[in-house]
C-alpha cells in the first residue's frame, strides 16, 4: 500500500501543498519550524483521522481558518486506486473513503495503514504500558479481522464489571466475570499470536543495528500465570471491590525487551534505546509487508535526532532495502545525501511551502 498523491489544505502552517510521492523513499527537508512535521501530520491524518502530536485535532487547523482538508489516493499492487479524504472543522470530522462517507476511523486505518517514528516514540519502551498495548493492538487489528469487535466487547464488559465493583453490587458479578474472561482470553490469544509473528522480524531488524546483541521479547498477559482469566477475576473480587476497579485482564497487559535476562534499558544508552524503538516499529512494518499482503506507510520525523553518523547511516541503509513507503524529515540535505537514489523523492519545505527538488 502506498500513497500516490496527497493534497493538504490549511494544515498548521501549510496553506496548500500537493505532492506525488515516491512509492519508496520520500525525504522532506527544511529548517526547524518550516512545516516538515506538518506535512507528516497531513499524511497521518489520511491514515488515522487524527494527529500524532496532539489529541486536540482542531489544533491542526491553520491559524485564522475554520477547517482543514487532506485528500489523497492510495494504491495496493494491482488494485484500483482508492481515493481518501479527511475534513476537520473545529467541531466535526468527516471521512471519505472510496467515494463514500464513513464515520469509522477503523476503515481508514485498514485502507491506509500509517506508522510514525518520532522523538517521543521512546515512550514505547520507556513510557506507560498503554503505549505498548496500543502498539500490539494496532498490529493485531491488521491481522485478525474479528479483533476490533472483540476488543469493543471486552471494553464494554469491563466497564460493566467496574461499575458493579464501585457500587458494591456483587449479585451479577459472576455474569460479568464470564464476559470479561471470554473476550479477554480471546484478546490475549490474538496478541500472543501477533507477538510470535513479530519476534523474528524484530530480531532481524535489531540485528542490523546491534551487532552481537541477543534480545528477548516477553509478553505479559495482564493476569497471574498458570491461571485462567476467569479464575483470576473470581479470586480478585474482594480486593477489586476495595480498589473499585478490575486488576486482572488484557487491559493490564504489557511487553518488555530484555538483554541477558535484564531490561534492555539497563544496558543501552538513550541513542541505542531509540534504535531499539526503531527496530520494533520497523519490524511491525516488515511483518505487514511480508505476511499481511499489505504494507504500512512509515513516517520518520527528525531522522538524525539522537543518532550518531554511523547509526544514522545504518538506519538509512536499512530503509533503502525495504519495499515500504517512507516519509522522512531532515533539517539539511547533507543528512540524507547518501540515501538518495533514483527511486527517492526529495521535497524542500520553507515557510509552509513545499517544493519537489
Amino acid at each position: 500500500m502506498s500513497l500516490v498523491k496527497i493534497e493538504a489544505h490549511d494544515v498548521r502552517n501549510i496553506e496548500y501543498a500537493a505532492l506525488e510521492p515516491s512509492p519508496r523513499l520520500n525525504f522532506v527537508v527544511g529548517p526547524n519550524a518550516s512545516g516538515k512535521t506538518s506535512l507528516l501530520e497531513a499524511v497521518y491524518v489520511l491514515g488515522r483521522g487524527r494527529s500524532f502530536r496532539t489529541s486536540q485535532i482542531s489544533q491542526l487547523i491553520r491559524f485564522g481558518q475554520n477547517e482543514l482538508m487532506v485528500t489523497g489516493k492510495v494504491v495496493k499492487d494491482a488494485w484500483p486506486v482508492i481515493p481518501v479524504g479527511v475534513r476537520i472543522t473545529r467541531g466535526e470530522r468527516e471521512i471519505h473513503l472510496g467515494g463514500r462517507k464513513t464515520q469509522s476511523s477503523a476503515e481508514l486505518i485498514s485502507a491506509f495503514p500509517v506508522l510514525v517514528i518520532q522523538p517521543s516514540s521512546s515512550q514505547l519502551l520507556e513510557g506507560a504500558p498503554k503505549y505498548r498495548r496500543q502498539f500490539l493492538d494496532w498490529g493485531v487489528f491488521h491481522f485478525e479481522e474479528s479483533y476490533l469487535e472483540c476488543w469493543r466487547r471486552y471494553v464494554r464488559a469491563l466497564g460493566q464489571r467496574n461499575a458493579l465493583l464501585r457500587e458494591k453490587r456483587l449479585n451479577d458479578i459472576e455474569l460479568w466475570n464470564r464476559e470479561v474472561a471470554r473476550y479477554g482470553t480471546i484478546m490475549n490469544g490474538a496478541r500472543d499470536r501477533y507477538a510470535q509473528r513479530l519476534k523474528p522480524f524484530f530480531l532481524r531488524s535489531a540485528a542490523h543495528f546491534f551487532e552481537g546483541f541477543e534480545f528477548e521479547f516477553h509478553l505479559q498477559s495482564g493476569w497471574r500465570k498458570n491461571k485462567t482469566l476467569e479464575a483470576a477475576l473470581q479470586e480478585d473480587v474482594a480486593s477489586d471491590v476495595r480498589l473499585g476497579y478490575t486488576q486482572s485482564g488484557p487491559h493490564k497487559a504489557d511487553f518488555s525487551i530484555s538483554l541477558g535476562g535484564r531490561p534492555a534499558r539497563a544496558y543501552l544508552s538513550r541513542g541505542q534505546m531509540k534504535l531499539l524503538v526503531y527496530s520494533l516499529l520497523l519490524a511491525q512494518s516488515l511483518l505487514m509487508e511480508e505476511s499481511a499482503d499489505v504494507s504500512a506507510c512509515v513516517l520518520i520525523d527528525d531522522v538524525a535526532s539522537e543518532l550518531d553518523e554511523d547509526n544514522k547511516n545504518k538506519l538509512l541503509g536499512f530503509l533503502r532495502e525495504c519495499r515500504t513507503q517512507f516519509f522522512i524529515t531532515a533539517t539539511a540535505d547533507r543528512v540524507i545525501r547518501d540515501a538518495v537514489d533514483d527511486d527517492a523523492a526529495v521535497f524542500h519545505v520553507e515557510h509552509g511551502q513545499v517544493m519537489q527538488a
